[in-house]
């Protein structure tokens, strides 16, 4: 058995964004980032692979109304 929980998402309109007063509030967390790089063009270094353990996100002070069903 699976131990991921459930994410739910919804589409927000632009006109809820709009009518946020104070903005978004994001926060979150990180936990066993590791991450490989190679040499890129011009000295810069590019991505190749990445992994996490474990990662946290929470976005609020949007008010979405009520859901429908």
């Amino acid at each position: 058995m699976s131990n991921i929980s459930r994410i739910e998402t919804r589409e927000i309109a632009d006109a809820e964004l709009d009518s946020v007063a104070g903005g978004l509030s994001v926060s979150g967390s990180v936990d066993g980032l590791t991450a490989k790089f190679a040499p890129g063009p011009n000295g810069l270094p590019v991505l190749t692979d990445a992994s996490v353990k474990s990662l946290s996100l929470t976005v609020s002070d949007i008010e979405l109304g009520p859901i429908a069903g």
